[in-house]
């Protein structure tokens, strides 16, 4: 515990008995460092409570510091002789010895024995003792240095008159640090001050550099621009006065989705529109600033120290953006862990969790790629609200790759731009956006002309490079999963034939999975999944190993169907279903028995619907992509008609 701070004789403040004695001993002291502290110290505590601890009176006192790096300087205010004052101070900087649990005996003796206690720390909750917490009769907060502050650190640390105006809250942007390298050696009252106004103007200037170069507010996906909307009339409404920073909605949200999607860009973006300053951050540079690989204590003063600097900007300019990428690194499910895990992970989580609590000004944006691997503790109502990201599509794209080309193709209507960002398919995000108009700029510029709408076609979806019949069997396997989708009632989203990596096309359906599926939503998956490999027996005379995917996601459904979710003869439930299938030889004939059966099912209905497949198959062929509406005009101009909608298949 870091217990007993021993000061030098000179400059107790509860040895004088009025404020002008205090003040005159501050100034003995020396040094603008513990002249600051005390100033800020004396104008937190209330004149009785000063009385009550210079009298030595058994009181528990909490102080609560703007920022972990106050809290030496603080503590060393507070007291100077250790017979009398027992003083606990808690930054964080020790995962062992900064811990809620540990210092109470120390805590309830000095109470029993008559002395005053005092902790002091920039997070009291998750660092002091909690005995002491219990026990506190008083918690103060100790603010950062006002106009009239600065104006007596002025009179007796500087030159000259200080001027008559001092601007108030200047300091409040900076570390304690960084106040007092403003009071130079032999400097005038007038260059203190403009080195705090240059050095927050500096500050302020590299916190906002992040959302400079940053698209409007109309270039998000439409579910971010609604949020984005929402956080600015609470905003609005705090600003007023008309409500309390509690009630306002969305100060803090977890945006959950696939990389690029746009979570990161929206926190700058909110920040210009807001007209705040922003601290970026994230746990990965975090970690790395921690200095001592897997030290949580060293971990655990980072991300306070991140929470401090959003609050310093708060309290400067009313009002702060603060962005966490990955976030999963920094609040970790607990749930998901062993027992040593837990322990190693629980205090920070415990910070992240309580820096989520009390944030007023800060509105925090943290963002993450697995939004299920988060504690749930930090979703729960009155910390983050989570906002799942989905791809933005097409219209959202067109407004983004307009903003990053400038002028280029500003002659192409919007409904041919859209013709060819629609063949990206409906996973496209804004970074590949960003992307596509790097790479159009780069090629216009080699060719010495100006972009046009071919080159982003090349760069959206290249040149087919596969055989005809390679080809062919895409097409073939992307129409039965058409016909399948269709079969089931379901709305198709599109269809491509376009490579992507090592997939050769895909089918994509609109709506959303039913919450809680049934057997028979568990089959129409499957049968969906089994389409594309039964419309190339049926059509092309045998199966391709272009299945490989369909085939272990139909295979990974049904083991957990029967072997997790007690969709089959047992309920037994196995936490890894699938790998059970390398040892439990019944599941494995079980699961063969179900694939066998179901797409038994698919090529009949494939070698039913041949017409429809063959005509899909050849419009892909021709177009390369289609959208639903184009695969449903297809289907009823051929006089097709599936089943109807199911209740429970339709969002298979």
């Amino acid at each position: 515990m870091s217990g007993l701070r021993n000061l030098r004789d000179d400059g107790d403040i509860f040895d004088a008995a009025d404020d002008d004695a205090d003040e005159a001993s501050a100034n003995r002291a020396g040094g603008v460092a513990d002249a600051l502290a005390w100033e800020c110290l004396r104008a937190a505590l209330p004149s009785d409570l000063r009385r009550r601890i210079r009298r030595g009176d058994p009181v528990a006192v909490i102080v609560q510091a703007p920022g972990a790096e106050w809290c030496g300087p603080l503590t060393r205010a507070l007291r100077r002789d250790s017979a009398r004052v027992l003083c606990v101070s808690r930054d964080g900087s020790s995962r062992r010895e900064h811990d809620p649990t540990r210092g109470n005996d120390e805590v309830a003796w000095g109470l029993a024995g008559g002395r005053p206690v005092i902790g002091v720390s920039q997070d009291p909750q998750s660092l002091l003792p909690s005995a002491l917490l219990s026990a506190a009769d008083a918690r103060i907060s100790v603010a950062p240095p006002d106009a009239d502050i600065l104006r007596r650190l002025l009179r007796k640390h500087a030159r000259g008159k200080a001027p008559a105006a001092l601007p108030n809250g200047t300091a409040a942007a900076l570390t304690f640090a960084e106040t007092v390298s403003a009071f130079r050696a032999g400097a005038s009252a007038r260059d203190v001050v403009a080195n705090l106004l240059r050095a927050a103007e500096s500050k302020k200037a590299n916190a906002g550099a992040v959302a400079a170069d940053v698209p409007p507010l109309d270039c998000l996906p439409a579910d971010l621009r609604r949020l984005a909307q929402d956080i600015a009339s609470g905003v609005s409404d705090y600003r007023a006065g008309r409500i309390r920073w509690r009630d306002a909605p969305a100060t803090a949200v977890l945006l959950a989705g696939p990389p690029g999607a746009g979570k990161t860009t929206f926190a700058s973006v909110l920040a210009r529109a807001l007209g705040a300053p922003l601290v970026a951050d994230s746990c990965g540079k975090m970690f790395a600033r921690s200095g001592e690989a897997g030290h949580l204590g060293t971990i655990a003063r980072a991300v306070q120290d991140c929470f401090d600097a959003a609050r310093a900007a708060a309290a400067s300019s009313g009002l702060c953006i603060l962005s966490i990428d990955e976030f999963d690194a920094a609040c970790p499910d607990r749930a998901s862990m062993d027992r040593r895990g837990r322990d190693f992970w629980a205090p920070l989580v415990t910070l992240v969790l309580t820096l989520l609590e009390n944030h007023e000004g800060v509105i925090i944006v943290a963002a993450s790629n697995c939004g299920d691997a988060i504690d749930a503790a930090a979703t729960r109502p009155g910390r983050l609200r989570r906002v799942d990201v989905g791809p933005p599509g097409a219209e959202s794209l067109m407004r983004v790759l307009r903003w990053r080309l400038g002028g280029a193709l500003s002659t192409v209507a919007d409904a041919d731009l859209l013709a060819a960002l629609r063949l990206a398919g409906p996973a496209a995000t804004p970074a590949q956006a960003a992307d596509w108009a790097r790479d159009l700029l780069q090629a216009a510029r080699e060719a010495g002309r100006e972009p046009a709408l071919d080159d982003l076609l090349r760069i959206i979806a290249p040149p087919d490079e596969r055989s005809p019949a390679d080809r062919r069997v895409a097409a073939i396997h992307e129409a039965g999963h058409c016909v399948a989708y269709g079969e089931a009632g379901m709305q198709i989203a599109s269809a491509s034939i376009i490579p992507r990596g090592a997939s050769g096309g895909e089918t994509r359906a609109a709506g959303r999975r039913p919450a809680f599926p049934t057997r028979a939503d568990l089959d129409v998956g499957v049968m969906i999944l089994l389409a594309g490999r039964a419309a190339e027996k049926a059509i092309l005379g045998a199966a391709s190993t272009g299945a490989v995917a369909d085939l272990a996601m139909a295979t990974r459904a049904l083991a957990e169907g029967h072997a997790a979710h007690g969709l089959g003869a047992t309920l037994l439930h196995r936490r890894d279903a699938a790998a059970s299938l390398a040892y439990d030889r019944e599941l494995r004939d079980i699961v063969e028995a179900d694939l066998s059966r179901l797409y038994a099912q698919s090529l009949a209905l494939m070698r039913r619907r041949r017409a429809d497949v063959e005509r899909i198959a050849e419009a892909l062929l021709a177009r390369r992509f289609l959208t639903g509406e184009d695969i449903a005009a297809l289907v009823t101009a051929s006089g097709g008609r599936g089943r109807g909608p199911k209740t429970r298949g339709r969002d298979a």
